[in-house]
């Protein structure tokens, strides 16, 4: 069930009319009852995988938080008749316990996702060493269907262990409102990556109707569906076919456009949807975490992953990049180079290896196949040189504080940003490496003249309608980077009613008339992941 389908908005308007009829004691029971409804819809036979993760991890939670419970009352009621080392040796064994406890969760939960998303990946790439070593026939070529959402529910759901497991929350005891955690039905198949103590407090506390919110979530919506089907379906319709002849488009100019034009697609397909999951929250009286903010106006690529999908990269930097910056072989690495090199290179070398195998884990989190690996390490390896040359960027904004400080250069450093991130979706879009290379390898080769050609071929004028419709989409990202604090949304509330209202009729009527929607445009780009 889509979120851009007339079956989801009637879905949708009875749960919210019911949300708010019924009991207010009813509220997260009929969320949980609609979340299992609308999965089981999208896909029947992947509850399975929902219902292992929700109980691993719901089991597993629970046996870490009892532990716990039990070490501090041994420890309260013994009192003084133990020993410090006593007492240590005590935590040490229960700690331990925790440890294997935690470790079994995620060898549940990320062995369900490295079966279904990775196997068919490592038994190729098994087979193809072992034909490298004349040995054939050893490992059997796998192609399972990877459940919807199961990348975002198993980092959720794994996240929430881990942070009980940290001691940062305790474990959820009713079964049903963990299950609603990792199923809420917003957010289950295409995220944002939630985290339970934020979440909670909204989900099981009663809501009342609130006439602003439901507005405001509403336009929301309205915007989300504004750029998928104005802008994202649009583009795809256009140019999903030029990845399956890249022979056909010559010239670096061609792909300049043609990878140019992914990138607007990529944002307004992956921040359309998140526009209508928030929206359609918040007139739920629910504030989902953002996913973006004005990422395309990055100056740097460290601060574009900051604003583009932000909860993947909060998620990775909590429960990865940190434990490995602070592990015992990083401070043996950072000790042993501090003897012979620099302070700052004696911390910059760990850093870059915990971000090295951070990103890698990125870029495959995203896709089964090395060109995903590559995309990853393309990203981090810039932001490993912010790290590494942070003393020359500070000596050059020292040495040149007005070049460095004026508009002129901070739009430079965005173009510059830009021109990167659209240059590594040539490895993120193609899906594999001998893709990627034939891209590369027309643009360099490829006759500059066939290539504007086949650009003015493929887009035609009717392009120029979406053309209009990006800028809108540009015009509104401007106006939110340079009012961080507020939203447009609370702009038009503002307005007259007769404004307001044309404004509500000339999005309908643009949807209506220059929309592409069908059941062919009814997926989103980020469920494949």
């Amino acid at each position: 069930m889509s979120f851009t389908t007339l079956q989801f908005a009637l879905f949708f308007a009875i749960v919210w009319l019911l949300y708010y009829i019924l009991p207010k004691k009813w509220q997260w029971p009929l969320l949980l009852a609609a979340s299992y409804v609308f999965y089981s819809a999208a896909s029947p036979i992947c509850l399975i995988y929902l219902l292992a993760t929700t109980v691993a991890t719901y089991f597993g939670a629970c046996a870490i938080d009892g532990n716990l419970k039990k070490q501090k009352s041994f420890i309260k009621s013994r009192g003084v008749a133990l020993s410090r080392d006593e007492k240590k040796e005590y935590k040490a064994k229960q700690g331990k316990k925790r440890k294997v406890t935690i470790t079994l969760v995620a060898a549940v939960v990320l062995g369900l996702l490295g079966v279904f998303k990775y196997s068919s990946f490592v038994f190729q790439n098994a087979s193809c060493l072992a034909g490298c070593l004349g040995i054939k026939g050893l490992f059997p070529s796998m192609s399972l269907i990877l459940p919807i959402g199961l990348s975002f529910y198993v980092f959720q759901s794994l996240g929430y262990c881990i942070d009980v497991y940290r001691e940062e929350i305790p474990a959820e005891r009713n079964f049903l409102k963990h299950a609603l955690f990792v199923s809420y039905f917003p957010q289950v198949l295409q995220g944002p990556i939630g985290n339970y103590e934020r979440l909670s407090a909204q989900f099981f506390c009663r809501h009342a109707f609130n006439y602003e919110q439901s507005v405001f979530g509403l336009q929301r919506v309205a915007w989300g569906l504004y750029k998928k089907f104005l802008i994202a379906n649009a583009i795809a319709y256009r140019i999903d076919g030029v990845w399956g002849s890249v022979e056909a488009y010559p010239g670096a100019f061609c792909w300049m456009v043609f990878l140019t034009c992914y990138a607007i697609q990529l944002y307004a397909d992956f921040s359309g949807y998140m526009d209508i999951a928030c929206g359609c929250s918040q007139m739920l009286g629910i504030k989902l975490d953002e996913n973006f903010q004005t990422p395309y106006f990055a100056k740097s690529i460290s601060e574009f992953w900051r604003k583009w999908h932000m909860t993947l990269g909060e998620w990775f930097k909590k429960y990865l990049f940190f434990p490995l910056l602070r592990s015992n072989w990083n401070n043996s690495l950072r000790k042993n180079l501090s003897k012979s090199i620099s302070r700052h290179l004696a911390n910059a070398i760990p850093t870059a290896a915990a971000l090295f195998i951070t990103w890698a884990l990125i870029g495959l989190w995203h896709g089964a196949a090395w060109s995903y690996v590559f995309y990853g390490l393309f990203h981090g390896s810039f932001v490993i040189a912010e790290v590494l040359f942070d003393p020359l960027y500070k000596r050059c904004w020292a040495y040149f504080p007005r070049m460095c400080a004026s508009k002129a250069y901070a739009v430079f450093r965005m173009v510059r940003t830009f021109a990167i991130v659209v240059f590594g979706y040539s490895l993120f879009k193609s899906g594999s490496l001998s893709a990627t290379l034939a891209i590369w390898r027309q643009s360099l080769f490829g006759n500059e003249l066939v290539g504007v050609q086949q650009i003015l071929h493929t887009l035609r004028f009717s392009f120029a309608w979406t053309c209009v419709f990006i800028c809108g989409l540009v015009a509104v990202d401007i106006w939110h980077y340079f009012h961080e604090e507020g939203s447009i949304r609370t702009v038009v509330r503002r307005m007259k009613w007769p404004i307001r209202w044309g404004l509500y009729l000339c999005g309908v009527l643009l949807v209506a008339l220059y929309g592409l929607y069908g059941s062919e445009f009814d997926h989103f780009e980020y469920f494949k992941f």
